[in-house]
């Protein structure tokens, strides 16, 4: 009462103020500030306010009180009770007035609805009450955005209950139809209510009604544009759709905003790989590893700070730069950049090893954990070596680091399948075949076909076990039937066992999806000179030549089926 008193003597004292001097300026008769004029009292007024006008006074009086009690922790339960007056005072008057005469309109007897729902609902808690009020105030006035919007809220804090009790029964998704009804209506009312379209894409998404979810983010990238965080909500959407491209723009718009953003960065450099562009990649990933190094030189000047905090710090630095350097490494991969794609994958294992070396504090049970998932890490960057080592036909280090995970997990079976093809390189069959069985016998459960093919192409080449091979290329083949690896394994099988139309139908169909192989060129032009196909027999190996011209084999071949 104390401002509210203060508040109209600051207003009387402003009235006098401004209109006072104005009036006796246009007054001519008024010769002095002494003389005062006669008030001449207007006889067609009515000075006294109407009954109706009284209560109307008063009801927006107490309005404004409940209003203004709202405002202070310690005064609302007064703000309630006033509320509860005014909705008392309209329900008698709305059942004993005619429309006329009622002393408030529906909108705003549908505002002191919801300014006691909100107080109930944000403050008191009483859900309940606050969803039968808000209900009242939309019945009111349908257009009433501040309901409508708090209804949405109390809908979707349900929803959210349900969701974590795991309901899912017919009233748990009637609840769940009706949140998203009424946040779309919210929208529709005020289509750039922010907080709707967050509501509403959160919701859909986490119901997985991903297109919906799509719409409401990109009113958001619309509505507050500099957001990076609904740009990366809208980039994990697409994701989500294997909208790559899209992903991507949404990605790159983030880092744009904020370039410190590391995270966000490094799934950036994570998309140029899926959709094949490598430099992009590289120069990504690269600037990760700068961002870091500049952050690791600058962490003397930063001033103190929480051993906690420095430590959660340099946890996730040294994440983003095992991926930057894993993501890297990959790219100059696909690049045929032997070199520089060992020695981030080289650097990746040694950062790795470097985290279980530095392993503190927590429970032993903790530690001990920590350390099985670092193992485990480590032991899949060395098979990604391993790999490395067998695309750039580098078997022997390839056998040295397949061993060096069989040291610690003599099971693996990605490794024994990658040191029996390994052996198989370097021509030592009887290792190839051991490893490439026991790859086979402890992989009952998935298919193999790298290992199938590889063991079936063994056997072609020593010319053993033809019809165990056949069946092992072919079970491969029913896992990629398009490989034209497998159907090359095939065909040499056939050729092999002198099933000639079979040998070429296959090594023919194996070109078709892996042209210019000259592997696969050589092996069809032996099914050509065998069936009789002398003509053919050259051209392909006149296509071979072409590929690789300082290939003896292939020129000494040619010279000896021409003369044949």
């Amino acid at each position: 009462m104390k401002y509210l008193n203060m508040l109209i003597i600051l207003v009387l004292m402003t009235v006098y103020l401004v209109f006072g001097n104005n009036l006796q300026a246009q007054n001519p008769e008024i010769e002095s500030p002494s003389q005062t004029p006669d008030l001449v009292t207007p006889t067609d007024a009515n000075i006294e306010l109407s009954t109706d006008m009284r209560r109307a006074s008063k009801f927006y009086t107490d309005l404004m009180w409940a209003v203004y009690c709202g405002t202070g922790e310690q005064n609302i339960r007064k703000s309630k009770s006033a509320f509860d007056a005014l909705i008392k005072e309209f329900e008698i008057d709305n059942d004993s007035l005619t429309t006329s005469d009622k002393i408030a309109s529906l909108h705003d007897i549908s505002f002191v609805y919801t300014e006691r729902a909100t107080l109930r609902f944000n403050t008191l808690q009483n859900i309940k009450g606050a969803e039968d009020d808000v209900r009242k105030a939309i019945e009111l006035n349908p257009e009433n955005v501040s309901a409508t919007w708090l209804l949405a809220q109390i809908l979707t804090r349900r929803v959210f209950s349900s969701i974590q009790e795991n309901r899912r029964d017919t009233r748990a998704q009637a609840l769940q139809e009706e949140m998203l009804a009424v946040l779309k209506r919210v929208i529709e009312l005020d289509s750039d209510h922010h907080r709707a379209h967050f509501y509403l894409g959160t919701m859909a998404r986490d119901l997985g009604q991903i297109e919906l979810a799509i719409t409401s983010f990109k009113a958001l990238t619309r509505i507050m544009p500099y957001d990076d965080q609904f740009h990366k909500e809208l980039g994990e959407l697409y994701e989500m759709q294997n909208r790559l491209e899209d992903a991507l723009q949404s990605y790159e718009r983030v880092v744009t905003i904020r370039p410190e953003q590391i995270s966000a960065r490094n799934r950036l450099g994570q998309l140029y790989l899926q959709t094949g562009d490598y430099s992009a990649a590289i120069e990504t990933f690269l600037v990760i590893l700068t961002q870091l190094e500049t952050q690791t030189n600058g962490q003397g000047n930063t001033g103190r700070s929480t051993r906690q905090t420095q430590a959660r710090a340099a946890i996730e630095s040294g994440e983003a730069e095992i991926e930057a350097h894993h993501g890297i490494s990959l790219a100059y991969q696909a690049q045929n950049n032997f070199e520089k794609s060992e020695f981030h994958i080289r650097r990746v294992i040694g950062l790795l090893e470097e985290k279980t070396g530095s392993i503190r504090g927590g429970t032993r049970r903790t530690r001990g954990n920590e350390r099985i998932a670092l193992t485990r890490r480590i032991r899949d960057a060395r098979y990604t070596l391993g790999q490395i080592y067998l695309s750039f036909n580098v078997p022997r280090k390839a056998v040295d680091t397949f061993a060096k995970i069989l040291a610690t997990d003599a099971k693996y079976v990605p490794a024994l399948s990658g040191i029996g093809m390994a052996y198989q390189m370097l021509d030592d069959l009887q290792r190839a075949e051991t490893y490439l069985r026991k790859a086979i016998e402890l992989s009952s459960r998935n298919e193999l076909p790298d290992v199938y093919n590889a063991l079936g192409y063994l056997y072609a080449e020593q010319g053993t076990n033809l019809d165990e091979a056949a069946k092992l290329v072919q079970r491969a083949l029913k896992s990629s039937p398009t490989s034209g690896a497998y159907l090359d394994s095939l065909g040499f099988i056939y050729f092999k066992q002198g099933k000639l139309d079979a040998a070429i139908e296959n090594l023919e169909l194996a070109i078709h999806y892996l042209p210019d192989t000259p592997e696969i060129l050589l092996h069809l032009a032996d099914a050509y000179q065998q069936k009789g196909l002398k003509d053919k027999a050259l051209q392909v190996l006149e296509q071979a030549i072409q590929l690789e011209p300082n290939n003896t084999e292939f020129r000494q071949k040619f010279e000896a089926f021409k003369a044949d």
